[in-house]
């Protein structure tokens, strides 16, 4: 049997379809073991990819964008989308909220990248801008660190994927008051990338296959059941935080497609990206993406 090894730029609930592809068993009724590996925070797996430790990746059709803008050749692509959703929600300490509340007590949000492009994005649809609330700390600081600042605060915001924000809500130190997802709508956020070679191959079209089936399960089970399969990949969370983060994304739709990334969702994160002069120019979407054919 095959064995390829998968990773993720970001280790969330928010890519259940990439980790329910290995929990379920989706890959070996093709022949194929699949062996997912926690990423560490910050991990670039663009470098992973091309040192053959891993194979496949979640990742983001804009990480192809800034080797381009670059002029780095690369022949890692984007063969299967994943969230045509931004899975960011904004936690708070009381249900009572309005957006320019950012501007007056501390938001702790994750700084850099396509993580604060898209924010800065659709808080703009609010009428907010980014820039111009007070960064609580000079340097960024990690997922955990924000979250036991805001866990103990009395008020303040938090801006993460699921299921930080749901087992906060468990907890009762939090109560989810708003989806950035919501406030962009449908686009190219993540993305199942490889290099060409193995997205060319009948391996590459095995796993096209059998990721979208896993796509499909999650977003059409009873969110308890997908919280079960993938329970051991989130140790620190409670499966009731775990199923409410899927319930969530199910219903805001981020796993309700397919997995070809359309040519509005693409456009629409190089429009978030130049909202943030972080490319300077479009791309072509075959300049990012390729798909396996039969």
């Amino acid at each position: 049997m095959k064995v390829i090894n998968f990773t993720a730029s970001r280790h969330a609930v928010f890519y259940s379809p990439l980790i329910a592809l290995i929990s379920e068993g989706f890959l070996e009724k093709y022949e194929i073991k699949g062996v997912y590996h926690t990423p560490s925070p910050n991990v670039n797996v663009y470098e992973k990819i091309s040192s053959g430790e891993i194979d496949v990746s979640q990742s983001a059709v804009s990480q192809s964008w800034n080797l381009l803008e670059k002029n780095i050749a690369s022949d890692i692509k984007h063969f299967a989308l994943i969230n045509s959703r931004d899975g960011f929600f904004i936690t708070s300490k009381t249900s009572k909220f309005d957006w320019s509340d950012l501007y007056n007590y501390p938001f702790y949000y994750v700084r850099g990248g396509q993580p604060e492009a898209m924010l800065k994005y659709g808080l703009s649809n609010k009428k907010i801008d980014l820039k111009k609330i007070k960064l609580v700390t000079e340097n960024p600081l990690s997922t955990e660190q924000m979250y036991k600042e805001f866990s103990k605060s009395k008020k303040s915001f938090f801006h993460e994927q699921g299921c930080y924000p749901h087992q906060l809500e468990f907890d009762h130190k939090g109560i989810i008051v708003g989806s950035i997802g919501d406030l962009i709508g449908p686009v190219a956020f993540s993305s199942l990338c490889a290099k060409e070679k193995l997205i060319k191959s009948d391996i590459g079209l095995k796993i096209s296959k059998a990721f979208e089936e896993s796509k499909k399960w999650v977003q059409n089970s009873d969110s308890k059941i997908v919280a079960e399969s993938v329970k051991s990949y989130f140790p620190n969370f409670d499966t009731t935080s775990i199923s409410n983060a899927v319930k969530d994304y199910q219903n805001l739709g981020t796993w309700n497609k397919g997995i070809n990334i359309s040519d509005e969702e693409y456009s629409k994160a190089q429009e978030v990206f130049k909202f943030s002069n972080l490319i300077s120019k479009d791309y072509k979407i075959e300049d990012a993406v390729l798909y396996a054919e039969e």
